[in-house]
């Protein structure tokens, strides 16, 4: 099994629909997946890479191959929760940038007060 990865520019879901069902055509694809924002074509399965990238540079002049290699299950699952974990903490720690818990114990609060000693003015100023 080979996974080759293909970077183009894809504008809208029109042409996402188009690019997967000129893949799928391809004898031997087993998985197709895009992705828009990144604009990465990732196609797993035994098939004839120079064909497929000669039909979407053919219609897609873009196209271009950014790799092309064996495809290992096991390898790809532990590069997802390796993924996986690393978003996990990096949504720990926005939410303990947004205040709804501290890393490092309870934050104390000042209050500063600036009173005017005129003999007309009332009350102070705390912020």
């Amino acid at each position: 099994m080979n996974k080759m990865v293909v970077m183009m520019d894809v504008y809208n879901e029109r042409s996402k629909g188009r690019i997967i069902r000129t893949v799928a055509n391809f004898h031997g694809v087993t998985t197709i997946t895009m992705d828009s924002k990144d604009g990465k074509l990732t196609v797993i399965g035994d098939f004839d890479s120079s064909k497929i990238l000669t039909k979407l540079k053919r219609r897609w002049i873009n196209a271009d191959m950014a790799t092309f290699g064996p495809y290992d299950p096991k390898k790809e699952a532990a590069a997802v929760e390796k993924k996986r974990m690393k978003e996990r903490e990096r949504e720990r720690l926005l939410e303990a940038s947004r205040g709804n818990y501290c890393l490092c114990g309870p934050t104390t609060q000042h209050q500063i007060c600036v009173c005017n000693q005129e003999p007309y003015h009332q009350g102070c100023i705390i912020s």
